[in-house]
């Protein structure tokens, strides 16, 4: 039975049957997700009988990452914790610490997966255990390649630099990433952006079609740094103790090349508070995005003209990358269309490009190489590259939320085509300005809306009490009754307290979507005996008995509406859903202008469909 499995794992990785296989069993397995008990054996089935391919075995943080199929043929990655190495001069006592640590953490690398496995952009999680008694997580095995492996696929000239266009919007859907963290809890930091951990998916859409709609399917992996953000009354009420993060340091570090200055030293005040930013990934996002821009990081040697390299040395190769990022900037990035560029030959390989130029430059009369073109293009990818340089800061306060670079490289995309024409007659360009974020806007309405329901609830309770003050009421409960004037404490006693309940449940949840859950349950538990009390009593004025319940369902709706905006208001707002439209509207004489620039078929099929349309 087993060689029958093994045989068809290995057709499914379409390998020897008796080659490169390896039964892992996975111990003690727990679920990712919570199962009902009818649904729990046929998941454990799944995943707890695997074949690994160990030929596609690579390292990623304090794990390894191998490809295995189940039993069904289904392919997930089985990433195992890399136990330390026994030193000579350890005891017993120290190495098994040292192990301790390492299951620590990469046990908190799992929790930290698991909050995000359900958002579009980050692998599945399928569940924990052990494999020849060494933690192992079970994922979702991602098809497709990461950006340091496709860089030089992509990159149109032979140092390695993107064309600007494809670069901006590779870094709009890497931030849309970003944006999406936050979505959990109180929000989430990789803290190791770089090319290695930057998926481009190709099961559902193949790379070429990606490239061509100008959409990337992204997928942020290897979570060995990540964190959960905290409340800053948490981090503040800590008493100094230290962080998850601070006790295993040295275990979850982040890539030297594209790190802010924060996670390169532990000798800062206020570390703590530093490393749990979403402003480190905004750093190591931006330093991403330079590299696809520029063809190398920030901080790191570029060739020279003639091929030799620069005086720079590497990030990694420099004493201290802390004081390199913190004492000096990172050049301005130079792009593809340099000086010295050859033109004709770069937009070759950038059809949207050549597109949105060939029929402006045509009707001007400029020469495909011409560097009045070169510097037109020049002149429009500078705008690109100041939204790259803003988020380099070496200090967290001056770099711009994901949000609000997301909403700038977006606005580079879409006027891209607009903005190489305008460039061309001199005109000015339309800005790609990185404006107040969503999240600070949405605290600010948040703050606004809270203040007037505050008011509402307040003159409701206020006016129903002053109602039902001195009001004569007969309460009937079973065999027990009660006659006389109604006092106006007891009145806004009964109308307070279940909002003022509601809102401190849902305020002391561990995140936004348990405390909409928690206050709502907590408002209605204390609504339901007001209103059974209100339905018990007699009132000698109806219209009194027809206030109270009107304020009872007042102040219901107004601390159900202000529970819901925690929640709601607290998410990222979505980009606007992307036409998929021509970069260019070419005119009269378009085919030629795109023959003329050496454009591809794609662009002289598009054109030629345009004129005949």
């Amino acid at each position: 039975m087993t060689n029958d499995l093994a045989s068809t794992a290995a057709q499914s990785l379409n390998r020897d049957p008796m080659v490169g296989l390896r039964l892992a069993h996975v111990d003690g397995f727990e679920p990712a997700v919570a199962l009902g008990t009818d649904e729990l054996p046929a998941y454990l089935r799944r995943f707890t009988m695997l074949f690994a391919d160990d030929a596609t075995m690579r390292r990623g943080g304090i794990g390894r990452v191998t490809r295995a199929v189940n039993v069904q043929g289904e392919a997930v990655a089985l990433k195992q914790l890399i136990l330390p190495t026994r030193d000579e001069f350890d005891d017993d006592v120290a190495h098994e610490a040292l192990v301790t640590k390492f299951k620590a953490a990469f046990r908190e690398e799992y929790e930290c997966h698991r909050a995000l496995s359900g958002l579009k952009g980050f692998p599945r999680l399928y569940g924990w255990g052990e494999v020849d008694g060494v933690p192992a997580i079970v994922m979702e095995w991602v098809e497709g390649e990461t950006l340091a492996r496709l860089h030089s696929r992509l990159a149109v000239d032979d140092a390695g630099r993107l064309s600007p266009l494809v670069a901006a919007r590779l870094g709009r859907d890497l931030f849309d990433l970003l944006c999406r963290m936050s979505l959990v809890g109180e929000g989430f930091v990789h803290r190791d952006i770089s090319p290695a951990n930057i998926m481009v998916r190709t099961a559902r859409l193949p790379l070429d079609r990606q490239l061509a709609e100008g959409t990337f399917d992204l997928c942020l992996i290897d979570f060995g740094s990540s964190l959960a953000l905290e409340p800053a009354s948490a981090v503040a009420g800590t008493g100094g103790k230290a962080s998850f993060t601070e006790r295993y340091a040295t275990l979850r570090r982040a890539t030297v090349a594209y790190a802010p200055p924060e996670m390169l030293t532990d000798d800062i005040p206020d570390l703590r508070m530093l490393r749990m930013s979403p402003a480190i990934d905004v750093y190591a996002a931006a330093s991403t995005v330079y590299e696809l821009i520029a063809g190398v990081a920030p901080y790191e040697v570029a060739p020279g003209a003639s091929g030799t390299s620069g005086s720079r040395k590497k990030t990694r190769d420099i004493a201290s990358p802390y004081r390199l990022k913190m004492d000096t900037l990172p050049d301005y990035p130079v792009g593809a269309h340099a000086p010295g560029c050859n033109l004709t030959q770069l937009l070759r390989r950038e059809p949207d490009v050549a597109l949105a130029a060939a029929e402006q430059a045509q009707q001007l009369g400029l020469d495909p190489n011409s560097e009045d073109l070169r510097d037109a293009l020049a002149f429009v990818d500078a705008q690109l590259f100041d939204v790259v340089m803003a988020c380099l800061s070496c200090h967290q306060e001056d770099r711009p939320e994901p949000a609000a670079v997301e909403a700038a490289l977006s606005a580079f995309c879409d006027h891209y085509a607009q903005n190489v024409a305008r460039s061309l007659r001199a005109e000015p360009l339309m800005p790609c300005p990185m404006e107040v974020s969503g999240h600070t806007a949405r605290r600010a309405v948040m703050a606004g809306a809270t203040a007037v329901c505050g008011v509402l609830w307040a003159v409701v309770v206020v006016s129903a009490a002053l109602l039902a003050s001195g009001a004569h009421v007969t309460l009937v409960v079973g065999p027990l009754m009660w006659s006389g004037k109604l006092p106006t404490m007891i009145a806004a006693l009964a109308l307070a307290p279940p909002g003022m309940v509601g809102i401190a449940a849902g305020a002391l949840a561990r995140d936004r979507r348990a405390g909409f859950l928690q206050g709502v349950l907590a408002l209605s538990a204390c609504e339901v005996p007001a209103l059974a009390a209100l339905a018990c009593a007699v009132f000698s004025q109806h219209a009194v008995a027809g206030g109270l319940v009107a304020a009872i369902i007042a102040t219901y709706a107004l601390t159900w509406f202000l529970l819901a905006m925690g929640f709601a208001f607290e998410l990222p707002v979505a980009s606007a859903r992307r036409a998929k439209i021509p970069m260019a509207t070419p005119l009269a004489g378009g085919a030629a202008a795109a023959r003329a620039f050496g454009g591809p078929a794609e662009v002289l099929d598009t054109i030629s469909a345009t004129k005949e349309g």
